[in-house]
């Protein structure tokens, strides 16, 4: 009798362990909105809209220490709602959190060959960096990145896919 309860307890243990540790937020692929990325809770969102706009605002005075911290509110916003972390902020945040909305098409290839060269590479190390959630390298890579966009007066919040050479069929 005594075994027959231990393995009865020992399958309940193991049955309920898993249930213990799901996340209390919705599963991305059983709670998609029309853009294919997971709905945020409306707290979180009305969150992640707030980090959005100071993210910007740190972005226009380029204070990187508020950049950083914004963008990592944000992420992990992103990361509990299981949205890749190489989806671009705006395309989480709803309409009225977003500043202005571009053409992109009117940016892309202005870069010459040498700085299309040195974009493309921080694009990727940055996609790389964001998936490790490596934050230092990220901000490094950005930072590369927005050096080569502002030469050609391209705003900060343009996509910066929309700006490598995979947007551009290259």
């Amino acid at each position: 009798m005594k075994k027959l309860f231990a393995l009865f307890t020992l399958l309940v243990a193991v049955t309920a362990v898993p249930a213990l540790g799901q996340s209390q937020y919705p599963d991305q692929d059983r709670d998609r909105d029309y853009v294919g990325q997971s709905r945020l809770s409306s707290d979180d969102q009305r969150e992640f809209n707030e980090q959005y706009e100071k993210w910007q605002r740190a972005n226009a005075t380029n204070n990187r220490e508020d950049i950083d911290k914004h963008a990592r509110k944000m992420e992990d916003i992103m990361a509990r709602y299981r949205i890749p972390a190489d989806t671009p902020f705006d395309a989480v945040a709803t309409s009225g959190a977003t500043g202005h909305r571009y053409d992109v098409r009117e940016f892309q290839g202005r870069f010459n060959h040498d700085d299309q060269k040195k974009f493309d590479k921080a694009y990727e190390h940055w996609v790389e960096h964001r998936r490790r959630n490596d934050r230092d390298d990220v901000a490094k890579d950005e930072g590369e990145m927005l050096e080569v966009m502002s030469r050609y007066r391209i705003p900060r919040d343009v996509p910066y896919d929309a700006l490598a050479s995979s947007a551009l069929g290259h």
